[in-house]
């Protein structure tokens, strides 16, 4: 039985190797672009969520106080990132909590929020969010401001990192 000859086929077979890379190539490139846009979407789609979230309950709260004009009817935290940037993820989260903490002043006269700013302040100072997005984060309130029933609170967040044990 004879074997044909090798250089017969090399061609081909180049041929064939170059069209697999390129398959492979081509592949990668496509996945990491589709990775992307996912990435974007999953971002997106998480500060859909918290606005949505967040107009539910401002919806039933505004129902509860809409006789009230002299009360907190909202809270909006705001995050400052003074050294690095937060993850959009990170900082729905940290929004999320934050209200949860300070939901208490919903209701409260707007005429009486020094009473209660700095118990609130002693309360979230240096307090630590844990398990967010695999970090622990410290946050601190820097300032409190009330505008048209709405609580604007300014807070510093920034990564915990802890001591060795």
């Amino acid at each position: 039985m004879r074997i044909p000859p090798f250089e017969r086929y090399y061609r081909y077979v180049r041929y064939s190797v170059v069209l697999l890379l390129g398959s492979v190539i081509g592949a990668a490139v496509y996945h990491s672009i589709f990775m992307n846009n996912f990435n974007t979407v999953a971002k997106l789609n998480g500060q859909l969520k918290e606005q949505l979230e967040q107009s539910g309950r401002d919806i039933y709260e505004l129902q509860k106080l809409q006789k009230k004009h002299t009360v907190i009817k909202s809270i909006v935290p705001i995050i400052e990132d003074d050294e690095k940037p937060l993850n959009v993820l990170v900082e729905t989260e940290l929004k999320k909590r934050l209200k949860e903490d300070l939901s208490v002043f919903i209701g409260k006269s707007i005429y009486s929020i020094d009473e209660n700013a700095d118990m609130a302040r002693t309360l979230l100072k240096n307090k630590l969010y844990a398990g967010i997005r695999g970090a622990d984060y410290q946050v601190s309130i820097r300032t409190v401001l009330v505008v048209d029933n709405v609580l604007q609170v300014w807070v510093r967040a920034t990564i915990y990192e802890r001591p060795p044990a």
